[in-house]
């Protein structure tokens, strides 16, 4: 190895400088400025504050002297808690010949006193390795930097969202999704997300350390860049340090080139730095190594399936593939760790291939870590502000920068805009813009030349990217090229457009500078017209929409999307008159009549891959197009609709329908408590009403839901599951309900977070809307201020309303006043449901004066978890004397006990009582109810089902109850007895009344 000299210095001290984070560099100016200061060679500030790397090492040569420079450096690294470049420059050869007390001139010696090494020490392998790594790892070339241009991985890197998949996922998505203005950063849900340091960690879940972590993300998510940073951060000691002795980068896409066959120390050989590997030191401990597989859904499908026996010792040569599946299953080496990443669309694949992996999924930027990178990207801070303002206050574009290699193409563009001296213009909505934004930056005109240069060989690219596609392959070689038409001018027009790169390792191999580059290509292949087809793919359209079916999960899916967003009309226009890019005018029509057929078979509902094809017609953002599209369904359910885009993407294509006419859609848009079983505290409750609401969704959300109902009068119903509209989201969704063209029968706003300000909209509704029947507002803190404004809407004449659903509404007894009041002046309020709300026995007696009104027609009744006694059941008992409308009544769940149920069989023995359905299921009731249970069936002429379940009524309590319903003047017809422990003698007597009476439904 040569020695470093003296003159090497300033060189040598930039590659350590470059290693500092920006805010490492900036103490480390600070410092410097304070041991200057104590000696002659003192550093104006002025000239340090803006310098670089490498300017600040020729600063602290030219007024320190090489050696001085170096070793004040090394004792400043040491003071910012940078312990790795201190270790590492210890071993430097310009600290030889250093004599103790050196620096005495600069400060204090024990400060900056260093060890002297007398002679050259043999060089650990493992430090051999890390520097290897760090060689390999630090520097990233930047897809559209000059010749020779490389970043910094460790300054361009963004910290990326890691979430434990089965732990609160939804809520987790929402929270890195969400771009409103004051994003809520709750420290609550912190358990969900998993940072890189405790990926091979144990946790509540898992006790004991998981040997094999999946890391997923969807296309441009940032894997690749992640396994680069996680390989740089071990071999600069501040990542997996007591952990792991090695790791081993292997890329997916270089194992699809690879030998026929090789052993695993062959695999771990070309990883080496050196000639001669240590193997038996590297293997001795298995435990301590992590193997990091990067890209498994890029390997080819021979991987996903070999042929032949397992590879089971590391010097046996097998089939790459089988070598490779060895690993994975460990078969081979079981004691070492794995981290695998891929795309979701070959999790499936893995999973079969695994036991007991932990899941992290890649969730992309926050808004935090978008507006950090664009700074990163941008090094002058001005600049980086506007060009993040101007992308912020687009909100569909900004909310696609959650993926990063989408904030790379944004970042680019702009750039490039900035550059060329123009103002920035507004940029795009979609993907499909996106991409075609950054296709036409790369075709921006050389100085002197009048015109955008298209690609030579345009059909043949497309072509290469479409075979590449169905035969799962990325890396092509020059035959594969030149079997699609494309030569050496072709392939060199490419590479200087970007387009192209050249595989690291080997430069006979090429491939698209992404994958989702090469979809894009794919994508165009199907639409372009005309060319001779030869060696080319299939360009028949309907076997790759059958393929892909609407499934996410589909290799496919981003092509289809491309596909859909390429036919949009302005991007046809472009691409023709300005790239002569021939769009064949035949796509969009065979698009309808695949659409048509699929909704024929599905029997116009869209359910299964919902959300995936409402994404796609969200590319094509064409008004016309849409409308045919959906025009062929009448029921739409879209579920798991976990990010803001997902919300936009489905409201801006039903405001482009007119023909549907039942809408779900379920979202994920914050975390709400559970439904039932959820027992409120008592005692009064204090409303923030002027708290500004956070994480609510868009504005245009609700403005296109209240477009749909203001222009599709065949809409009668609207079930909202998780949206979170906030009290401006119900507002502007009102507008719409309003209209007269509105013909919604039934509206559910579910745990939707709608306020009690809100509240007076919806009352605006009730008053207006004739055809509202049914609604539902459950898991929204309304309070007693929400149903004081909902009550003046229902109590008023035009009101018709027939049910409303008040669960878990944080109602109390003051609310029972109100509901009271509505029910002595409604005539067509027909069912009310306030399961979940802490009523309490004083709550249920206001409510009974409205029940005993004459002009109450209540028919069902729901009171379950709402905390009732044995008290309350006398005041139901004097309203059954009373109340003749009233069919089903549901109690469950309250401690109403035996005294309860004797109380309630008075009223039920009325001959005034019309109750039909009544719920008693874990009340507390024991066999002393039965008795009266059973004489009341006796008289009771009307009441045809009776649920007991979870209820102690024991053999006793059955069986008096079996001896009422032998009777054959009991008009009982079901009976659910379920979680009860009854012995043999009772199940046989239940058996022979089912024998006897063959219609009465037995429930045990």
């Amino acid at each position: 190895m040569p020695r470093t000299t003296v003159r090497d210095g300033p060189c040598l001290l930039s590659a350590y400088l470059e290693e500092l984070e920006a805010m490492e560099l900036k103490k480390f100016k600070l410092y410097l400025g304070t041991a200057t200061e104590m000696g002659e060679g003192r550093i104006p500030w002025g000239r340090m504050e803006m310098a670089g790397p490498l300017e600040m090492a020729q600063l602290l040569v030219a007024h320190c002297g090489r050696r001085e420079a170096w070793l004040l450096a090394l004792s400043i690294f040491d003071r910012i808690n940078r312990k790795d470049l201190w270790e590492r420059g210890q071993r430097e050869d310009l600290v030889r010949g250093t004599p103790p007390g050196g620096l005495s001139s600069l400060g204090s010696q024990s400060t900056y006193s260093l060890e002297v090494f007398p002679g050259t020490p043999r060089k650990d392998p493992r430090e051999t390795y890390r520097d290897y790594v760090r060689r390999k790892f630090r520097l990233m070339e930047d897809r559209n930097a000059r010749l020779g241009e490389c970043v910094n991985l460790s300054h361009r890197y963004t910290r990326l969202l890691l979430v434990k998949e089965h732990s609160n996922h939804m809520w987790a998505q929402q929270k890195l999704l969400d771009t409103g203005r004051g994003h809520a950063r709750t420290v609550d849900h912190q358990a969900s997300f998993i940072q890189m340091e405790t990926l091979f960690e144990p946790d509540e879940e898992r006790p004991e350390s998981p040997r094999t972590v999946v890391l997923q993300g969807a296309a441009g998510m940032g894997k690749s860049m992640l396994a680069h940073k996680v390989m740089l951060d071990w071999a600069d000691g501040r990542l997996f340090q007591g952990k792991f002795d090695y790791l081993f980068y292997i890329n997916c896409r270089e194992m699809n080139q690879s030998a026929s066959e090789r052993s695993a120390q062959d695999l771990i050989s070309s990883c080496w730095p050196e000639p001669s590997a240590p193997l038996q030191e590297l293997v001795r401990v298995p435990e301590r190594l992590l193997f990091i597989i990067d890209g498994f859904d890029e390997l080819k499908p021979s991987f996903h399936d070999p042929q032949g026996s397992w590879c089971l010792s590391w010097e046996e040569k097998r089939p790459t593939e089988l070598l490779l599946s060895s690993l994975i299953r460990k078969k081979l080496l079981p004691e070492l760790s794995l981290l695998i990443t891929t795309r979701p669309t070959a999790l499936e694949k893995l999973h079969r291939l695994l036991e007991h992996p932990r899941h992290v999924e890649i969730l992309g930027f926050s808004e935090a870590e978008r507006k950090e990178y664009f700074y990163k990207y941008f090094h002058n801070a001005e600049q980086a502000g506007q060009v993040f303002n101007f992308v912020r206050d687009n909100e569909p574009l900004f909310t696609l920068c959650f993926v990063p290699l989408v904030c790379w193409v944004v970042c680019t563009c702009l750039k490039q805009q900035l550059e060329d001296g123009g103002l920035l213009r507004q940029t795009s909505r979609t993907t499909t813009a996106v991409y075609m934004l950054y296709l036409l930056s790369l075709m921006q005109p050389k100085p002197g030349s009048p015109t955008l240069q298209p690609p030579p060989n345009q059909r043949g690219l497309c072509s290469l990217a479409a075979d590449g596609l169905w035969n799962q392959k990325i890396l092509f070689e020059e035959q594969d090229l030149r079997k699609h038409g494309l030569d050496g001018a072709d392939v060199s027009s490419f590479l200087n457009m970007n387009i192209f790169q050249k595989d690291i390792n080997c430069e006979k191999f090429y491939s698209f500078i992404h994958l989702s580059f090469q979809e894009f290509f794919a994508a165009m292949y199907y639409i372009l017209d005309g060319g001779e087809s030869g060696s080319s793919p299939d360009q028949n359209l309907m076997r790759l929409l059958t393929e892909y079916g609407f499934s996410e999960r589909s290799f496919l899916a981003f092509t289809v999307r491309f596909l859909f967003g390429l036919l949009n009309e302005d991007t046809r226009s472009y691409l023709e008159k300005r790239l002569c890019w021939k769009v064949s005018p035949h796509v969009k029509v065979e698009l309808l009549d695949w659409i048509q057929s699929k909704a024929q078979s599905e029997g116009s509902t869209l359910q299964q891959g919902a959300l995936e094809f409402l994404s796609c017609l969200y590319e094509i953002q064409e008004q016309d197009f849409i409308q045919q599209a959906l025009s062929h369904f009448q029921v739409v359910v879209v579920s798991n609709i976990t990010t803001k885009m997902e919300h936009m993407v489905s409201s801006f294509c039903m405001k482009n329908c007119r023909s549907i006419v039942v809408l779900h859609l379920y979202g994920a848009a914050y975390s709400a408590d559970e439904e039932d079983g959820v027992r409120w505290t008592s005692g009064p409750r204090t409303l923030l009403t002027h708290s500004p609401e956070r994480n609510v969704l868009p504005d245009a959300y609700s403005e296109q839901l209240a477009m749909a109902l203001s222009t599709n009068p065949n809409l009668i119903e609207l079930a909202l599951y998780c949206n979170a509209l906030g009290s401006r989201g119900v507002k502007l969704l009102c507008q719409g309900l309003r209209h007269s063209n509105c013909k919604l029968q039934k509206l559910r706003l579910k745990r939707c977070r709608v306020s009690s300000s809100a509240c007076q909209d919806l009352t605006a509704v009730l008053m207006a809307n004739r055809n509202l029947m049914r609604m539902d507002l459950s898991s929204n803190d309304l309070g007693l201020p929400g149903m004081q404004l909902l009550c003046e809407g229902l109590r008023h004449p035009k009101c018709r309303l027939q049910m409303v659903q008040l669960r878990n509404c944080h109602l109390e007894a003051g609310a029972c006043q109100e509901l009271a009041s509505v029910l002595s002046v409604n005539q067509h309020l027909l069912e009310l449901d306030l399961t979940g709300n802490a009523l309490e026995d004083l709550g249920l007696r206001l409510l009974c004066q409205g029940l005993r009104h004459s002009v109450c027609r209540l028919q069902v009744l729901w009171l379950k978890i709402c905390h009732l006694t044995a008290a309350a059941c006398e005041d139901l008992a004097s309203t059954l004397c009373v109340n003749q409308s009233l069919m089903e009544l549901d109690l469950s769940l309250n401690d109403l006990g035996d005294p309860g149920v004797l109380l309630l069989c008075k009223g039920l023995r009325h001959p005034q009582c019309k109750l039909q359905t009544l719920r008693l299921d874990s009340c507390g009731i024991t066999a002393k109810a039965c008795e009266g249970l059973s004489f009341t069936l006796g008289v009771n002429q009307t009441l045809k089902e009776l649920y007991l379940t979870n209820n102690a009524l024991g053999n006793t309590g059955v069986r008096l109850l079996c001896n009422r319903l032998s009777h054959p003047g009991c008009k009982l017809r079901v009976l659910w007895l379920f979680g009860m422990d009854l012995n043999k003698v009772t199940h046989r007597r239940l058996a022979a009344l089912r024998v006897t009476k063959p219609y009465l439904d037995i429930g045990c």
